[in-house]
């Protein structure tokens, strides 16, 4: 019986990293270049190009500056506003409406009507109003309750949405709501009360202030607000 040599065979791997370029160098190498030198020694016309082919982001700047549209046309003569919104408007109406191929017929639908699809269960199931037992007591009171006694229940649940202001303040006055502002009165407008215009604030700021280090008992209500 004859050995058989063991032979250990060994791979090696080698990794290529390939190097990005541009214009034929090594992008590392652009790192230390002066952007304010190469910039300097372009002619007026070739950064005209170059502002063309990047619009700078900047919020700083106005938008007409953003962007590379640049009219070098040479004014026709002072800006009249006034004028130039006539002049807008009466070619507006001169131009005539783009005609029709098919004429309008009221009540004709045209195209497909939509349909909306049939809903899912689960939808439908969201849908459906949640049953809440209040109890007989709550049921009988709900149920016999008048419009002002819902309104006052509501501004004291705080559902505002279910009121305007003057069914609001009728309930907290407690003064019962007048008449036509129940639900199914008449909507309409109220008029704003006037009130007095405040009188300026005349604190003196360094006075208070210090009255403030010196902790002075006789300070107890200190207003900074629009001093005159």
């Amino acid at each position: 019986m004859t050995d058989i040599p063991c032979t250990s065979s060994t791979t090696t791997t080698t990794t290529m990293t390939t190097h990005q370029k541009l214009y034929g160098k090594d992008i590392s190498e652009y790192d230390n270049v002066d952007v304010e030198q190469l910039l300097a020694q372009l002619t007026p016309e070739e950064i005209t190009m170059l502002a063309k082919e990047v619009d700078p982001d900047d919020q700083f700047l106005p938008p007409s500056q953003r962007t590379s549209y640049d009219c070098e046309k040479t004014p026709t003569g002072p800006l009249d506003r006034k004028k130039l919104i006539e002049h807008i408007n009466k070619q507006a109406m001169e131009t005539p409406d783009i005609p029709e191929h098919k004429p309008y017929v009221a009540g004709t639908v045209r195209g497909k009507k939509w349909i909306p699809p049939p809903q899912s269960a689960r939808e439908r199931n969201a849908e459906e109003q949640i049953a809440i037992d209040l109890g007989d007591e709550y049921e009988t009171a709900l149920t016999d309750a008048s419009q002002e006694e819902i309104i006052d229940l509501a501004a004291i649940l705080g559902f505002h949405s279910m009121m305007n202001q003057d069914q609001y303040h009728a309930s907290l006055l407690n003064k019962g709501q007048p008449v036509g502002l129940g639900w199914d009165g008449i909507t309409k407008a109220s008029q704003p009360k006037l009130y007095p215009v405040d009188p300026p604030n005349s604190t003196d700021p360094d006075a208070t202030i210090k009255q403030v280090k010196d902790d002075d008992h006789n300070l107890t209500d200190l207003n900074w607000n629009n001093i005159k």
